[in-house]
Parts: structure tokens; C-alpha cells; sequence
């Protein structure tokens, strides 16, 4: 279990307090895991934390050996959970020791605040469009991994970079990150990352918008700080795949924690899951 606390600010500035509770490597059990709706959810409080609606704590939690804060939640294995440990809405309403752990609930938790880039769908049909625009990403990626076929994936991968070249701004909506870019982004990484190293996929490089997406994707430092390591990444998919597969990589356990796309060698140790709730 790791406690990623950068992000905690002045916890007696009456700000919220919440910790993250988010799913451990299998490989090294004190760095974030590759679990995509973990980083997703690790991208939203980062931006909420940011913009100083809370202070946040991340907790990296390995389901065979869960820290004590978290069996004392009783969800189960349940992750990610979010709780928040003191504070109250913005109506003055205590959250002291609430506890949310379903996606819903964590949407709800995270709509409290209303901040503006972090809209719902019921709340603008832009996000809602955007969202539509990826909605079946990761379903054609693991079909794309399990059967070698891309089809699906690529078709989904055109409507990304045509929505993409519908809003021409930075990021889906806006030249900020928005709760539709905290959900693709972590799937996106997965489909360039695992799609090379298992089936040799590219992203195809005439989809200029999407690549420039990537660009300000790796740049973004909430999903830098978010990002699991390569191998992590690699290992959630290692098991569920041909063995005939499988078999023609290398072992991710035996990898190091480098994270090549954002530009960093690997330590050959424990990763860099402690440096990176935030500042």
C-alpha cells in the first residue's frame, strides 16, 4: 500500500478532505495499477484538487493485503472508493466519513462540486456527445487483442479523430481537460501501448487529429501523474490473451517501470506511484 499525499494542500484549510482508494500493481504492490476507471478516476480528483475544491489523498490498495483504512470501508474488494474523511458540500452539508463505491456514486460525489469542466451528460449535451464518440473504445480493443481484428477498433478510433476535428480545440471540448477526456484517455493509452506490444496495432498516423490529441494527452500532467507503469500495463492483459500470444513477449514482471511515451526510463525498482498525487 502506498499513500500518494501530494496533493493534500492545508488540510485545516476547511477544504474537503477525500481519499482515493485505487486498484496496486501486481508487479510492484506499492505503485497505481493499470485498472483504466482507476486512472480515470485518479484524473477527476486530481482536477478537482487542482482547482482547489479539495484536498486530496491517493492510496494504492493490493486486494491480498489491504491497508486497514481501507478493509474498514467493508465494501468488499470493491475499487476503486472513494471517502471523504472530513468536510462538507458547498451547501454546508457534512461529508465526514461518506463513502462512495459505485461508479454512480463516485459521478455524484464528483458533481457536488460543479465544477464547470467536469460536467455530466445530463448537465451538457456536449459532454454527452463527446462520450458517444468513444463509448465502445475499450469493447474493440480487447476484441481487437483477443481475435487480431481491428476493424471495429479502427472505425471507433475515425469517429474519435472526426469528433476530434468537429471542436478543434486541445482536448475533446475544450482546451481543457473535461470528465469525457478523464474517461478516453486512460483507454486511449491502452489502445496504443497494448495494441503494439501484442498485436503490433498503430494508431494509423493519417488520423492527424487524434494523434495531436495524443501529443496534449502525454503533456498533461493529470495523466502523467496518473499513468501506470508500461509493464503494468502490459501484465493486465498478459493472462487474458492466447497463450500462442503471450509467449512471443516478453514476461512483463520481469520488465522495469519505465513509462516509455511519457518520456521515462525505468528505475529497474519501485516505481514512481509516491511522487504523483499531485503538488
Amino acid at each position: 500500500m502506498s499513500d500518494m499525499n501530494g496533493f493534500e494542500g492545508d488540510v485545516e484549510d476547511g477544504k474537503p478532505v477525500v481519499e482515493l482508494f485505487i486498484k496496486a500493481s501486481h508487479i510492484c504492490k506499492e505503485d497505481k495499477g493499470p485498472c483504466p476507471i482507476s486512472q480515470q478516476w485518479f484524473m477527476v480528483f486530481y482536477i478537482l484538487a487542482e482547482k482547489k475544491y479539495l484536498n486530496l489523498f491517493v492510496t494504492t490498495v493490493n486486494p491480498d493485503m489491504p491497508p486497514e483504512a481501507y478493509q474498514a470501508l467493508e465494501v468488499g474488494r470493491h475499487l476503486p472508493v472513494a471517502r471523504v474523511i472530513k468536510g462538507a458540500d458547498p451547501r454546508g452539508s457534512d461529508l465526514s466519513n461518506t463513502v462512495f463505491d459505485t461508479n454512480d456514486e463516485i459521478e455524484q460525489l464528483m458533481d457536488i462540486w460543479k465544477c464547470p469542466c467536469l460536467a455530466l451528460p445530463k448537465e451538457s449535451a456536449d459532454e454527452g456527445e463527446a462520450e458517444k464518440a468513444f463509448y465502445d473504445l475499450y469493447k474493440n480493443l480487447n476484441l481487437m487483442l483477443k481475435t487480431e481484428n481491428s476493424t471495429p477498433l479502427l472505425h471507433v478510433l475515425r469517429r474519435i479523430d472526426s469528433f476530434l476535428g468537429s471542436r478543434g480545440c486541445r482536448f475533446l471540448l475544450s482546451d481543457e481537460l473535461t470528465y469525457a477526456d478523464c474517461q478516453l484517455m486512460p483507454k486511449l493509452h491502452h489502445v496504443k501501448m497494448a495494441g503494439k506490444f501484442y498485436r503490433d496495432f498503430d494508431v494509423p498516423a493519417d488520423l492527424n487529429n487524434l494523434q495531436a490529441y495524443y501529443s496534449a494527452m502525454y503533456d498533461c500532467e493529470a495523466f502523467r501523474c496518473s499513468c501506470p507503469a508500461d509493464r503494468d500495463l502490459y501484465q493486465l492483459y498478459y493472462d487474458k490473451l492466447p497463450k500462442n500470444l503471450v509467449a512471443q513477449r516478453p514476461q512483463p514482471s520481469l520488465m522495469d517501470d519505465s513509462r516509455v511515451l511519457l518520456g521515462e526510463s525505468g528505475s529497474g525498482g519501485i516505481g514512481s506511484a509516491g511522487n504523483g498525487a499531485g503538488h
